[in-house]
C-alpha cells in the first residue's frame, strides 16, 4: 500500500515544474519585444555562472586541507606550551613515553605527534603489563623542543615522558645497535656503563657493591634494574620510566656478554708464549 501523502508529493513536483515552465516563458515573451532583451538574457546567464563559479572555487578552498600538517592543537594544549629552549633550526629527538597497552594508545601518540609537524623516524614499542613504553627517535621543527614534545606526549595519555636530543647515528634497529656496542667493548671505545645507557635508555648507571634492598643481583622493580658486575658488585640502572621486560633480557645479555670477554682477556694475559 502507499505511504500516505505519496500522490500528494508527486502533484506538488509537478505543480513545481510547470510553474517553472511558465514563468520560464512569460520572461521571454516579454523579453522578446525588447530590443535589449538578447542582451539582458545573456548578461543574465553570465552572472549565474560566475556565481556558480566563484561558490564552487571557495567551497573546494576551504574542504581542501595542506600535505602534511596535521589538525591544530585546542587552545590550552601542547600548541601554548612556552618552550624557551626550543631550537631554532629541525633537530632529532629521542623520547620514551608509558602509555595504556590498549587498541588505540599508540595511534593517539603518533597523531598527536603529526599535530604538532613532528615526524616519527624509528619507532620500538616495549611491552610490559598493563602499559608499554614507546620509545621514537622524532625530527622536530624549529621551536618544537622538549617541553612541547613532553606535554604532546602527555595530551595523548602518555606518563611519565623522558625526552633528550638523539644523535643521527641512533637511528638503527636494536640488534645492529647491540652489535655496535659490543664491538665497542671488545675494543675498548665504550664502557660497560655506557653501553648499559644506550641500549636501555637508562638515566643512570651506578656501581654498588651489593645490590640495592629488595632486588636480586639479576633483577628488575619498575625504575630500578639491577645486573652483576663483571669487575665485582652490582650495577644499578634507574630511570623516570620502567623498564619492561625485554629491556632487562637486553641489559643482562650485554653484561653476560662484557663478562665473558673479561674473563676471556684475563685468560689471554696469563697465558705464556711458546718459546
Amino acid at each position: 500500500m502507499p505511504a500516505r501523502g505519496f500522490f500528494g508529493q508527486e502533484l506538488v513536483d509537478v505543480g513545481g515544474l510547470l510553474l517553472a515552465a511558465g514563468a520560464a516563458h512569460l520572461l521571454v515573451l516579454s523579453l522578446g519585444h525588447s530590443d535589449h532583451g538578447g542582451r539582458l538574457l545573456a548578461a543574465a546567464g553570465a552572472v549565474v555562472l560566475a556565481a556558480s563559479t566563484l561558490h564552487r572555487w571557495r567551497a573546494h578552498r576551504a574542504g581542501a586541507r595542506p600535505f602534511g600538517r596535521g589538525p591544530a592543537a585546542p587552545h590550552g594544549g601542547a600548541a601554548d606550551v612556552a618552550d624557551p629552549g626550543a631550537p631554532e633550526r629541525e633537530r632529532l629527538w629521542r623520547v620514551r613515553v608509558a602509555v595504556d597497552d590498549v587498541p588505540g594508545g599508540l595511534a593517539a601518540l603518533t597523531a598527536q605527534m603529526a599535530g604538532r609537524g613532528v615526524d616519527i623516524r624509528l619507532l620500538q614499542v616495549h611491552p610490559g603489563g598493563d602499559e608499554a613504553v614507546d620509545e621514537l627517535y622524532v625530527t622536530a621543527p624549529a621551536g618544537v623542543g622538549a617541553e612541547v614534545l613532553r606535554a604532546t606526549a602527555a595530551r595523548a595519555g602518555g606518563r611519565r615522558a623522558v625526552v633528550e636530543p638523539a644523535d643521527v647515528r641512533d637511528l638503527t634497529d636494536t640488534a645492529a645497535r647491540a652489535l655496535s656496542l659490543l664491538a665497542g667493548l671488545v675494543g675498548g671505545q665504550t664502557s660497560l656503563p655506557e653501553a648499559l645507557v644506550s641500549v636501555s635508555g637508562a638515566e643512570a648507571v651506578e656501581r654498588r657493591s651489593a645490590p640495592p634492598p629488595g632486588l636480586e643481583a639479576e633483577d628488575v622493580r619498575r625504575t630500578e634494574m639491577s645486573l652483576p658486575d663483571p669487575e665485582g658488585g652490582a650495577l644499578v640502572l634507574r630511570r623516570a620510566v620502567p623498564f619492561t621486560p625485554v629491556e632487562f633480557a637486553r641489559c643482562r645479555a650485554l653484561v653476560r656478554a662484557a663478562a665473558c670477554l673479561r674473563a676471556r682477556l684475563r685468560t689471554d694475559s696469563h697465558e705464556v708464549p711458546a718459546s
